[in-house]
């Protein structure tokens, strides 16, 4: 029984459920016409779920029990200014991302840090994202093409990530050797960072696996160096990290880690 699902608004139209219907067949998704009466938790618990996509007139829409997803680029919008502004960002500076670069990012989610690379990268470069919720990766994947901003240089950044459905375990195996100069993963965290209610809906819509160092190998297969977000330092020197960046006062870290004679 999948834990994803597909359903529509009530008083949708044929467009809207038709548009659902499609999202469903290409995700492999069941489709779960909407009953007169009940809530989507109501629906969610009916068919144990843990997150349906549901097709509205703005879009598509991820829900949860804790709530409901429309697609933004969370803190990337801020994160970029910052570096318009001269400032510094402590995913570039451990990935040491510069124009036309080609990154991996593991864990896509909202794509906040897929668009930060993407902005640094630059049109020469390229940002690959991949997403294992197939809920999350459909709501993504039309809000990079589609998410409006009166920033053209953040709007170009948004468009050009390229996001693909898949595990990482399993897709990394796929991509011939050297196809990237960083692999990127930011892990879920088992317990929500700061004031981060806002992202809640996003938790239980997640793919929840834990990196190991089967994975960590095959990155370095496709870069010469792999970068972990994480809060534990125990967790990221246990996955091999040579070295640990982060702000002075943020639970965050990065753990670098480097292929053997890599520069």
């Amino acid at each position: 029984m999948s834990i994803y699902g597909v359903t529509v608004i009530r008083k949708s139209g044929t467009e809207l459920y038709q548009e659902a219907r499609s999202w469903a067949a290409a995700l492999d998704l069941p489709f779960l016409p909407r009953p007169l009466h009940g809530t989507l938790d109501q629906l969610l618990r009916e068919k144990g779920m843990k997150a349906v996509l549901v097709a509205t007139h703005q879009g598509p829409q991820v829900y949860t029990e804790e709530g409901i997803l429309k697609y933004h680029p969370s803190m990337g919008v801020p994160r970029i200014r910052n570096l318009k502004r001269g400032g510094t960002d402590h995913l570039v500076q451990a990935c040491r991302l510069r124009p036309g670069m080609r990154v991996l990012d593991c864990t896509l989610g909202l794509a906040a840090d897929a668009a930060v690379a993407s902005f640094i990268t630059g049109p020469e470069g390229k940002v690959v994202g991949l997403e294992a919720s197939p809920v999350l990766y459909l709501a993504v994947s039309q809000g990079l093409q589609q998410y409006a901003i009166d920033d053209p240089d953040i709007t170009a950044s948004l468009r050009r990530i390229e996001a693909r459905l898949g595990k990482a375990e399993e897709l990394l195996p796929t991509f011939p050797a050297d196809s990237f100069d960083v692999v990127y993963f930011d892990p879920m965290f088992k317990k929500p960072v700061g004031n981060s209610a806002s992202m809640q809906p996003l938790r239980p819509a997640s793919y929840h696996k834990s990196l190991d160092g089967s994975m960590i190998r095959a990155a370095l297969r496709l870069a010469p160096r792999v970068v972990v977000k994480e809060r534990e330092e125990a967790f990221l020197k246990s996955l091999g990290a040579q070295e640990i960046q982060g702000g002075k006062y943020s639970r965050i870290k990065y753990g670098i880690i480097e292929r053997e004679g890599a520069q």
